[in-house]
Order: C-alpha cells, then structure tokens, then sequence
C-alpha cells in the first residue's frame, strides 16, 4: 500500500513514487537473493541501496527519506535474519553486518552511549586491544558513523600491525572522498600545513590501484573520484594530457607526483608532441609545482626563476608579503618578451603589479575589496605625479572599508592593507616602519598649522584622541566657530586637516597604542621619538604609565626615555603593589589615558582553573548570539570558525600562542545562537599548554575578550554578570569616592552603597539597577544617560564604556538625591518610602 504524501508539494509526488519504486525493486531482489541463500551478492547489493537512497532524496527535495520507512523496514527484517547479531554486547558482533538495522544501531548505542559517530569511541578500545578484526570493522561497517579522524586512527593502527588492505583502504577512502585532508595533514581552505598521518606511505600503493581503475572509464565525474591526495606515476600524467572529459578529473590526474627520472622521460615525451599539448602539459603540472621541466620546449628557458614566484602566489586568494626585488631581478633575467609570454600562460595579479603591467584590473579589484587585489595594490609602481603619501592616504581609506565587513574578512582585510603597506615601503626603498611614521608625521605637518581668516586665527590641534579646530581673535579663544570663519573657503582646508589628524589619532589609539597596553610591550628610544613628533603622539603617550630600565615607575616626563621603556600592562603594576597607587593618581591627575590602562579589567587564574591544569572553563555554558559574538571577537583579532574545526574561535598571541576556544556551533557563527565551551592555550596547532604556563599578560587579555563577548552578546543578559568588570568598576569608583567628596558612596562587592538624604541606595556595579532598601526596585533612565554624562564624571579613560559612564551618572544622581527634580523618580521614591 503506497503512503499518503500528504506532507509532499505536489511537483514532488511522481518523483517520489519513481524513486520509491527502484528501492522496492532492490528490496525484492535482496529477497531473492536471501532465499537462493547468495550472500556475498546480498552483501554487494547493500552496499548499492544507501547511495540509491541518498541520490533519490536529492531529486525529490529532501521528501524520500520520510517516506521510504515501510521499504527500510522490510530490509531491517531481512537482514537481521540472515545476518543474525549474536551478542549485542561484543562490538564487532554488532559492526559486523551489510546493513544498518536499527537493532544493531541500538546496540551500538548502548555500547558507546552516543547517537551519532558511534564508532569512534570503538577505536581506542580496539587500539590498546590491538584487536585488528575490530579495527577493520570500525572503517567498514556501515551500522553508526564515525568521524575522518578516527578512520583515520584506525588506519595507523592497521598499518603499524601491517594489516592494510585493498579492501579497508578503498573502503575509507570512497566512503569519504575528502579523506586526503587527514592522510596529508592538510585542512581544507587553510594554507598551513599539519603533519601527515602515520598511515600516509601504506596507502599509497592502494589508493594508486583505486585512482587508475575509477578513471578507467572516460565519463567519470571527478565527483567520484577521492582527491585531496595526489596519485604518484608518470601514467597518470599521460592519461591527463588526453583526457576529453571532466576537466577536473584531467586536472588532478596531471598533478600526480613524479620522480626526477619520471619528469626527464616526461620532456622526452612532449619534445615530439605539439604545441597544444606542451601548453597543456605546463597547465597540469603548474599546481605540482614542477611546470619549469616544460618551458625549455616553449622556448622560455630563462623564465624559470620568474615561474617560480609566480607559482609561490598562485591558488592565494589572500594577501601575501613579495619581496619586489626578487620579482624584478627575475624579470630582467627573463626579458620583456618572455615576461609578457610567460604571464600569458600563468598569470599572476601580484607579479604583473610589480612589473607595472596591470594597473587598471588591479584598481578595479582594491574596488571590490579583493584581498590580493589590495595587497598588489602596494606593489605597483607610482605613476606620475603620485607620491608615497598619496597612496599611503589610499591605503588607510581603504583600511576604513574592512569596518564594514564580516568579522574574519574584517581581520584580513586589515591584513591585506598591512601588506600593501610593506609593498609600498619596497617602492618607496624605505623600511615599512618608517614609512607609515614618516607619512603620518608628513599628514601632521604637510598642511599649515594656522590659518588667518577675516582676522580670526584658526588653527587645528591634536587633543588627547581627539582633533579640534581652534578659533581666536585677539589672543582670546572663542568657544564657537563664527559664521563668517565657516562660509570662507579656507575652513574647508581646515576641516579637512582635522579629519587627518583625527583619524591619525584614531589609528594611532586603536592600532598602536591599545597593542601597546594589551601586550606590555618594550618601545625603544628611536621609535618613541618618531611617535611623539606627531600631535597624536604628543598628546596621548604622556598620559600612559611606563618603566624605564632602572625600574623606576612613571609617566613620560617621570622616567629615563633615553633608553627602551616599558608601557605597563596592570599586571605589572599588580606585581609591584602599585596597581591601587596610580589608579588613584590617574584620577587625582585627572589624566585621561588614550586607552583603558589603569583601569583595565585584569584577569588571573582561578583555583578551579589551577586544579584544572589546562583548560578553562570560565565561561562555559553560556549562550551568546552568534552573530554578535563573531563581530566581537573579529574586532579582537580572533578568528572565528564552524562546527567541524578542531576550535570554533582562535586568537594568536605573543611567543607563537593560540587562545583557542570550542563552542558548540550549528554551521558557523552567525547561523544561530553559540554555547560557550572551554579555552586552551597551544604552543603550535596542537599542543596544549598549562593554564600555570600561559604569560599572564597574554591569559588576560585572552579572558577579557571572552568576558566581553559573554557580556554583550548573552541571550540572557539578566543572567551573566562579570565578576571582574564589576571589580574594574568598583577600583574606580573607589578612586572617584575620595576625589570628588562622595562621602555618601561606600563600594561592597559588586555594588555601590549610596546613602541618600531620601533613601539608601544599591547600584550594581554590572547592570546599573539600582534596589532602595530595605526593598524596592527604581528605574531610573534619564534620556540623557549614555549620551551626556553626569556633571561630576570624570572617567580616566578614552574608551568608548558607556555602560560605565551610565552606573556611575546613576550613582553621583542618588549622592545628590535632594537634587533630583525629575517627576517619575520622585513618584517612584515617594511610594517606596
């Protein structure tokens, strides 16, 4: 009786029906074949049924699998006849079966305690058993799933029992057809390379034997071929070079792996054959990387340096660093001609850009925000007229595009113009330091420094991160910029020198000065001068805190320049006890650090951590929006990734360090909500260091990071309150208490105690809500809060915090409240009292 397809869009009914059809006539051939008792055809025949499945579900719109559950059940009945599991409670009783019945998938459930990849926790007890029957069975069995790595697992296992076999490794590899990636140590879409698996050299004489004979046939679709793992021979070099069909198969042919005696015979081949088939034999071998055998038969013998760094940016989409020396000395070995001929056959965007040959496609992609479009950008000569700071001031304007962008594109983005950067300074013959430094300092001072305007004088000054245009007359600075300053045409010279040194100092607050901060870092002598020659520096390096080389402790004018400084993260002042001290001074001062440095929320191991040894899980369990929490963490340097990475976010640090954080993630990020999981730190890709051995600097602004996004992407924001942005808040409203008289304000723990002359007063120090004791809730949101601080708020810090400013503007209302004239709180504190 045919089901109802009710649940069907009717375009889908007749597939439906077609596709159900063929799988009950394989269900009726099993039977068959089951009562003439032919069991190795029954057995072939099962292995035919689930790709029949899987290819009909995709023709009818993902509708066949529901509705193939009648046909599936007669086949669990039928093989659980003729291929009875004796012992549910021995693993390789319960793999050893042609067909996934569900009474074997329920023992091997039971077994492993998992419903999906069951078979993976199968490969350490068949490991340390050295039980090679359950090894071959974890790889062939089609009960469970089980993932890439332990197929993997299993295979060095087999081979280091010298078990291999045609069957097992065939099997592996046409189950999965990406397993190359684990094979070679390669993951898909990076360009680091792992090590690659013990079992890689045993293979390779199977998966050979399996490439020849599934491209045997001239229609096959590379589709069903395994790649990933190049095959090793000149024959399959040959077959590719006359091979009509699909391109990709030709192409993964003709890169096989050669010997040098295999490529000598290669040229021996070609020298006969014509012109066509010599250029397709340099296309085929161009991604292994070897093409230099052919160019002596294309009469470019002397290109082969150049092809060599074209080859070293070929398959990059990204941005990398060239060293325009090398390409220009290679060039001139080669010769105009052969160049042109040579970048005919295998372009090269960075190649042509630094030989001044593709300056038109190369402005068109920086457009676009091609990433190695924007990194050949630097490499192109200037063209008349065109100064090193012109395209430096292009450069930084394309830099402010990649704020628009997704959080890993943003990071590379960024990268790409850093690059751009350093190919710039090659044109230029200058080192890149010093020549982002030096235009920087010529955007400082390039422009005039006042201007004289209807008798006024106008002039645009650095202030802290800020840029300001001052106007005076007489020597009096007034507080607006008259109208008739506005209307004359040199204002808008003046406007546009404050929007330079405006993002002058936003680059130099963001990009510098907050690396500085987060890392501790060292700054020597000659480089400090360079940064305080220009108005940004100048205004914005004296307020930070520093060491000189005699330890003493300081602001800028406080400590010896004369030899490297250190910029002092907290937990150096924490070290010395000093901490507490400059907090207090940093307001007394009333200085207003360029970024959060006295202030900044410092993170330190926690006994549960320490117990731990090497794994954090301090924010584990907590659901974020994924979206937010990937523009986040892309505006801190990490890179975000999906579900099937070894880690979901990642985030290098100083001395060859990842912070390295799983979430549980559907896809990727941005797809749906992220569960937070655990933090490690590793040395290289996959070592785990102690949480004990981590530099302090380095796990805390790893923690902090992760706090953040914890914070302000939660899903539940009334349920996560930071315990150390909590204490940062309160260590400063413990420096405001004494300096701004606040008698009434006590801080204990996460709130801060206000005794008003109406009421007392709790304000948590996380969320701002504040409780009227003994018992009461206010709402207090004064539209000006977040916008406009308090009168008496001073905040020591140029970060944008406006949930600081916005609890602490609560706290200095309530410490005045017979001030307060506003009609709802006074209702709301009338009816409370």
């Amino acid at each position: 009786m045919e089901p109802l397809l009710l649940d069907v869009p009717e375009q889908f009914h007749d597939v439906v029906r077609a596709e159900r059809a063929v799988l009950r006539e394989l269900a009726d051939t099993a039977c068959r074949l089951a009562g003439d008792g032919d069991l190795d055809a029954l057995r072939a025949l099962a292995e035919q049924i689930p790709p029949q499945v899987t290819a009909g579900d995709r023709r009818s719109g993902g509708h066949l699998r529901r509705h193939w559950i009648d046909i599936e059940s007669v086949l669990d009945e039928l093989f659980d006849k003729v291929f009875p599991m004796r012992d549910p409670t021995d693993p390789a009783d319960v793999l050893d079966g042609p067909w996934s019945t569900r009474s074997r998938t329920v023992a091997l459930t039971r077994l492993t305690e998992r419903y999906t990849f069951g078979r993976d926790s199968l490969v350490e007890r068949a490991v340390a058993a050295a039980d090679t029957r359950l090894l071959r069975l974890v790889v062939l069995s089609p009960v469970g799933g089980v993932s890439r790595g332990e197929v993997t697992r299993a295979l060095d296992a087999l081979a280091a029992a010298d078990a291999l076999d045609a069957e097992v490794v065939e099997h592996a590899f046409l189950d999965d057809l990406a397993l190359g990636y684990a094979i070679t140590g390669r993951r898909p879409y990076r360009t680091e390379q792992g090590e690659p698996a013990a079992c890689a050299e045993a293979v390779r004489p199977y998966f050979d034997e399996l490439v020849w004979r599934l491209t045997g046939a001239p229609d096959v679709s590379m589709d069903a071929v395994p790649g990933v793992l190049a095959p090793r021979g000149l024959r399959f070099v040959l077959r590719a070079l006359t091979w009509a069909g699909d391109a990709r198969v030709a192409g993964f042919l003709g890169a096989a792996d050669l010997t040098d005696t295999e490529r000598q015979a290669l040229a021996r081949h070609l020298r006969d054959r014509p012109v066509d088939e010599r250029r397709r034999a340099f296309d085929l071998r161009g991604p292994a990387g070897d093409a230099e055998v052919v160019l002596p038969l294309l009469g470019l013998g002397d290109t082969t340096a150049l092809l060599r760094l074209v080859r070293a940016t070929s398959g990059d989409y990204g941005a990398v660093r060239l060293d325009r020396a090398a390409i220009l000395e290679a060039a001139a070995q080669a010769g105009p001609n052969e160049v042109r001929r040579l970048l005919q056959l295998s372009p090269s965007e960075p190649i042509s850009a630094a030989l001044g040959l593709n300056r038109p496609a190369v402005e068109k992609r920086v457009k676009h925000n091609a990433l190695a479009g924007i990194a050949a950008y630097g490499l192109l000569p200037l063209a008349g007229g065109e100064t090193a700071l012109d395209r430096y001031l292009a450069l930084r304007e394309i830099g402010k595009r990649g704020a628009k962008l997704g959080p890993n594109r943003k990071i590379s983005h960024a990268a790409a113009v850093d690059v751009a950067i350093d190919h710039l300074a090659q044109v230029v013959g200058v080192d890149p330091g010093r020549l982002e430094w030096d235009c920087e300092a010529r955007i400082a001072t390039e422009a005039p420094g006042e201007w004289t305007i209807d008798g006024y004088t106008v002039a645009v000054r650095a202030q802290g991160a800020d840029a300001v245009i001052s106007v005076s007359r007489d020597g009096k600075e007034l507080r607006s910029v008259p109208a008739a300053v506005r209307a004359h045409p040199s204002y808008v010279e003046c406007r546009e020198q404050q929007k330079r040194l405006k993002a002058q100092a936003g680059r130099m607050r963001t990009r510098l000065i907050e690396r500085l901060v987060a890392t501790g870092a060292v700054v020597e002598p000659d480089e400090l001068s360079r940064l305080r020659s220009l108005p940004s520096g100048a205004a914005m390096l004296p307020a930070l805190i520093w060491r000189d080389l005699a330890g003493t402790v300081g602001l800028l004018d406080e400590v010896d320049s004369t030899g490297p400084l250190t910029v002092m993260h907290p937990h150096h002042l924490f070290e010395l006890g000093l901490l507490g001290h400059w907090q207090a001074e940093v307001v007394r001062r009333r200085l207003t650090q360029p970024v959060k440095q006295a202030f900044r929320e410092l993170y330190v191991l926690t006994p549960a951590e320490r117990e731990a040894v090497d794994v954090s899980a301090r924010f584990a369990g907590h659901v974020v929006n994924g979206k937010v929490a990937a523009q986040l963490l892309g505006g801190r340097g990490w890179s975000v990734l999906g579900q099937d990475d070894d880690h979901q976010a990642t985030r290098p640090l100083a001395g060859g360090l990842t912070a390295a954080l799983r979430c549980d993630v559907y896809g990727y990020f941005g797809m749906d909500n992220v569960t937070v999981g655990e933090v490690r730190f590793l040395a290289g890709r996959r070592d785990v260091v102690p949480l004990a051995d981590v530099p302090p600097i380095a796990f805390s602004e790893a923690m902090r990071d992760l706090d953040l996004v914890v914070s302000v992407a939660n899903t539940e924001p009334d349920v996560y309150f930071s315990p150390t942005r909590a204490e940062s808040r309160a260590q400063l409203l413990g420096a405001l208490v004494g300096d701004l008289g606040l008698a009434r304000v006590t801080v204990e723990g996460t709130a801060a105690v206000v005794r008003g002359t109406r009421a007392t007063y709790r304000v948590h120090l996380n969320s701002g809500s504040i409780h009227v004791e003994p018992g009461g809730y206010l709402c207090v949101v004064p539209a000006t809060f977040g916008t406009t601080a308090h009168r008496r708020l001073f905040l020591p810090f140029a970060d944008e915090d406006r949930m600081t400013s916005v609890v602490l503007s609560k706290i200095l209302l309530l410490a005045e409240d017979e001030k307060i004239t506003d009609p709802s709180i006074l209702s709301q504190l009338n009816r409370l009292g």
